[in-house]
């Protein structure tokens, strides 16, 4: 592919993000301004036009999925070589197994369950009166004190130094040293401390330092305003002795300052990063200017404004719609949702977020009640990949786990025959034998307990159902984008949270806000309850004085040929879902079964013409993309 051809659909922020000739870049990328999208651009563009070589790029991510989504695209724009990009802890846990096994170490087993942990090794911060919220406050402290790399000696003059006012901060250095002492005794080590191992190994091997910065020379950060201290160092060390770093991210969508993240590194990008070339991408090509609008006021009233425009046509205002309590409001989002296009639920376009799990759990099951399906995630307990992957973590050899990957492909095991007892259970089972296959790839030599370590640091399932309403968290939401979106709970207790009791977790607060709004791309509902849990609720002061129908509208920078785009993409979109369905009912199997909906947008924004490029958009496989390709260009091309 042409470099030149990689440019042809950006506007001119993002040709400048991802063309400059500076090594040292950051880009403040607003909401739907295509973060992910000049991010790709840049690495394909720079391995293209020789400035950099795939092999020695690395990009850094904060999910599975992201990384999975960057490879993607980067084979859809033509780069043939393979670029390594993964989460900061998967990578560092490749790095660190060879380490280990070069110099003769054991590999410790990695553990994602902190809370556990922890209540093990200090089951006094579980008072005997059931107080969670003395446990749960330790927690928090805990985590952030371990994003930042402290121990128990350092933490009380730290959190001090950071103005954290904790009514369990007397306690904090105990459960420190219980919970490392935990870990000693058990011969695990948990997420944080991969980054804090390698970040040790890195300053205290000049060698080791100088083979990882070889080969990982050229260095892309992708979220950068979520980046905890310990990741900051992570970062320092191992671009030291060079400026070839790519920073995108936005500190409007800085929103984990409870796992300890810091946005200030992009905030202060200029003085972290003297030379740095900064880019800005003010332009929303996602959500509509209505949607837009709200999002700004949310960040305005928080003193934080974005002045982020959208490229989008006028389109229909938010609505605001305030319920008698908390029922109500979950009967009331339920009913709207029912009155939605049904083949837009069946394609998940529809969601609804909320401030916390226990918000979201009462929609969920008001939706259920009218017979509407939710999505659900494959690992969730109960669940048969559950069940399946439980049993192969007791696999005590790696033999002994191949044995039951095979198992689980050829349906030799009886038991899991019983428990396949239905389509979806059979394709279920083999999606974990799949997962199996690929963890004795990476692993040949891997037992039950080195996949309970592969499995902390990877997602490889996702979700389960494809079809349905998504129902998540504020938090769970960003990244994601539908044409419709409930945002529910939104009164003073929720947002902001009772909890964000200083000025910087208000000011969070407010950035959760924005990004659950700026999740809509055309319809957005928001809601509250004037009583919730027997109290009356006042509304969210974020909406304070906005008016959704005289929402100011900027006018759009891109006028009506980023409209019709959007236009002949949704087109595109809704003849491949036509041909999908049309192909799955020939068979028998469900649509989602066929072609899954990942696969089916990846079709959509790389438009395929032939076997080899749609195996590459999608990883369908050659023999299936050889008897898919003739149906996608029918599709694509209106023809089928």
């Amino acid at each position: 592919m042409d470099p030149a051809d990689l440019l042809v659909d950006l506007d001119d922020d993002q040709r400048r993000a991802v063309t400059c000739e500076s090594r040292l870049v950051a880009v403040i990328a607003g909401a739907g301004s295509g973060k992910t999208r000049v991010l790709t651009r840049r690495i394909a563009h720079r391995v293209l036009s020789d400035t950099a070589e795939a092999e020695h790029t690395l990009a850094l991510t904060f999910t599975r999925e992201a990384a999975g989504e960057l490879r993607r695209r980067l084979g859809a724009s033509g780069v043939r070589e393979r670029v390594e990009a993964g989460t900061f802890h998967s990578v560092a846990l490749g790095l660190l197994r060879r380490r280990w096994v070069d110099t003769g170490r054991p590999v410790p087993t990695v553990v994602d369950d902190r809370a556990r942990l922890l209540r093990a090794a200090s089951p006094r911060t579980d008072s005997p009166g059931g107080d969670r919220g003395r446990a749960s406050a330790v927690l928090e402290e805990v985590n952030w004190a371990l994003a930042r790399g402290l121990g128990s000696d350092d933490y009380q003059r730290a959190a001090r130094a950071a103005g954290r006012r904790s009514r369990v901060m007397s306690q904090v250095p105990a459960a420190l040293d219980a919970y490392a002492e935990e870990k000693r005794r058990r011969g695990v080590v948990d997420l944080d401390d991969l980054l804090a191992i390698l970040v040790r190994e890195l300053e205290g091997d000049r060698t080791f330092a100088e083979a990882v910065r070889w080969r990982f020379r050229h260095l892309h950060v992708d979220e950068a305003q979520d980046l905890n201290p310990l990741q900051h160092r992570l970062v320092d060390v191992l671009r030291e002795g060079s400026d070839d770093l790519f920073l995108v991210g936005d500190p409007s969508q800085a929103i984990y300052g409870f796992n300890g993240t810091d946005p200030s590194l992009l905030v202060d990008v200029d003085r972290r990063f003297p030379g740095v070339e900064v880019i800005r991408l003010p332009v929303n090509h996602r959500s509509t200017p209505q949607i837009v609008a709200a999002g700004n006021h949310v960040l305005d009233t928080s003193g934080q404004g974005a002045g982020l425009v959208s490229a989008r046509e006028d389109a229909r205002p938010l609505s605001l719609t305030a319920y008698a309590d908390e029922n109500a409001e979950a009967s009331g989002v339920a009913a709207s949702v029912l009155g939605c296009d049904p083949a837009a639920i069946r394609r998940g376009e529809v969601a609804v977020l909320a401030r916390t799990h226990q918000v979201a759990g009462r929609v969920a099951e008001a939706l259920e009640s009218r017979g509407i399906v939710v999505r659900r995630r494959a690992l969730a307990s109960g669940s048969i990949e559950r069940r399946l992957l439980d049993r192969a973590q007791r696999c005590q050899s790696a033999s002994a786990l191949r044995s039951f990957a095979h198992d689980l492909l050829d349906e030799f095991d009886t038991d899991v025959s019983r428990e396949a007892n239905s389509e979806g259970d059979r394709a279920a089972t083999a999606r974990v034998g799949e997962v199996l296959v690929d963890f004795l790839r990476e692993q040949p030599h891997g037992d039950g307990t080195a996949l309970r370590s592969w499995l902390a640091t990877v997602d490889p399932f996702g979700i389960r159902d494809v079809s349905g309403v998504e129902v998540l968290t504020f938090h769970a939401s960003k990244g994601r984008e539908w044409p419709t979106v409930f945002v529910v709970g939104v009164e003073k207790g929720l947002s902001p949270h009772r909890a964000a009791t200083t000025n910087g977790a208000v000011a969070e607060e407010a950035r959760l806000l924005y990004v659950a709004l700026t999740r809509a791309t055309d319809v957005c509902h928001v809601s509250r309850a004037e009583r919730r849990a027997g109290y009356r609720r006042q509304p969210s002061p974020f909406l304070d004085g906005f008016e959704p129908a005289s929402a100011p509208i900027a006018e759009p920078p891109v006028l009506r040929t980023i409209d019709a785009d959007r236009r002949r993409e949704r087109d595109r979109m809704d003849r491949l879902v036509l041909w999908r369905e049309s192909a799955a009912r020939r068979i028998g199997v469900l649509p989602s079964e066929f072609c899954p909906d990942a696969a089916l947008r990846r079709i959509a924004e790389s438009q395929p013409r032939d076997a080899a490029a749609l195996d590459r958009a999608t990883g369908l496989g050659a023999m299936t993309s050889e008897r898919l390709i003739a149906g996608v260009v029918a599709a694509l091309d209106g023809s089928g």
